[in-house]
């Protein structure tokens, strides 16, 4: 029989996004055979959006706040504690840290992974034993001797728990609530709302793309950005604001295609999440993305290219739904290969 490992997740944020969906749904996969605990600061409300993962973790996983002194030495305590056989860090605040005490021989001699969730930094990644890419390009960016102790593990999708009935019925009340018109096509965007996103430039393309007057452009999110894309947009009866959504991805259902303008997506979780809900998707060329559609080339768009986004808007507007293979994408197999990339070192 497998042994139990004593797994310490490390995630230093104040926000609820992608990553901190990834880290609630593995570590709630992970609890299921092994002791998983979570180190948090202490607080993880996110100010503008009252996202915070606390709501979304599995109640058989141990959590463990940072003190009033602060994350570096709760996670200080952690390290040399002797309770944990693998410590794995999410992004760069609590990757910096754990870096920094191994550097200082603060840390103990538990070993310390990484998932690259954006791009690797030394100051951030430099001393961790193993580091697992969520996509290629960060791997073929890393220094050698990061690249030789490397795994390539993309994120997943989680295939809807409704029923087809339960969608349908989501699907229409929001169009009600959208006051979209009868037979109106929704092209669905979704996102923090921040210049990488690119929502400024979907906003050009949408005005240029003419499309029929009965479509409407959907945008999902919150963020720095937004007060500048609803003035960009003009008050438009055929682009809509939803503002910050905790329903992603059962929101998908009111949809009927999707696009993904962003300058950089380190892996593209969303776009994954409108495949896995059927729909007909175009998406920039950049980062994960590309990884997630190599086999659907004439889904990219060149990035940052005003003319290839309209000629992308014009494409979904008569798309047909479409089923996408997503065995590659389940949570199970991910969580197989993050646990095999453990015992290499434990």
């Amino acid at each position: 029989m497998t042994s139990r490992l004593r797994i310490l997740h490390c995630l230093s944020t104040r926000e609820f996004a992608g990553t901190e969906r990834h880290l609630a749904e593995l570590s709630a996969i992970q609890a299921r055979s092994h002791d998983v605990t979570l180190l948090l600061e202490r607080r993880t409300t996110d100010a503008r959006t009252g996202g915070d993962i606390q709501g979304f973790l599995c109640p058989d996983v141990k959590i463990v706040r940072a003190g009033r002194a602060g994350y570096l030495p709760a996670l200080a305590t952690e390290l040399r504690s002797g309770r944990h056989d693998i410590v794995h860090t999410h992004l760069g605040r609590a990757s910096a840290r754990a870096s920094w005490l191994r550097r200082a021989g603060l840390a103990g001699s538990v070993p310390v992974v990484a998932t690259l969730h954006t791009s690797y930094r030394g100051r951030s990644y430099g001393t961790h034993d193993g580091l697992v890419c969520i996509a290629s390009w960060q791997r073929d960016v890393l220094p050698e001797r990061q690249r030789e102790a490397c795994a390539l593990i993309p994120n997943w999708t989680v295939p809807p728990q409704s029923t087809a009935a339960c969608r349908a019925a989501l699907r229409e009340r929001m169009r009600l609530e959208w006051r979209i018109p009868e037979g109106g096509v929704v092209i669905g965007t979704a996102g923090r709302m921040v210049e990488e996103k690119n929502f400024q430039l979907l906003i050009k393309a949408w005005k240029q793309a003419g499309l029929r007057p009965e479509t409407r452009l959907v945008l999902v999110g919150d963020g720095p950005e937004r007060c500048a894309l609803q003035k960009a947009a003009q008050g438009r009866a055929d682009i809509l604001f939803t503002g910050y959504r905790t329903d992603m991805p059962d929101l998908l259902a009111a949809f009927d295609a999707f696009v993904v303008p962003s300058r950089h997506e380190p892996f593209g979780l969303v776009l994954l999440e409108a495949m896995e809900a059927g729909l007909p998707v175009c998406a920039t060329a950049a980062g994960g993305v590309k990884d997630i559609l190599a086999d659907a080339p004439e889904c990219l768009l060149p990035s940052d290219c005003l003319e290839a986004l309209t000629a992308g808007l014009r494409r979904l507007e008569t798309a047909a739904p479409r089923q996408w293979d997503m065995s590659r994408y389940r949570i199970a197999t991910a969580a197989s290969s993050v646990e095999a990339f453990y015992r290499r070192y434990c």
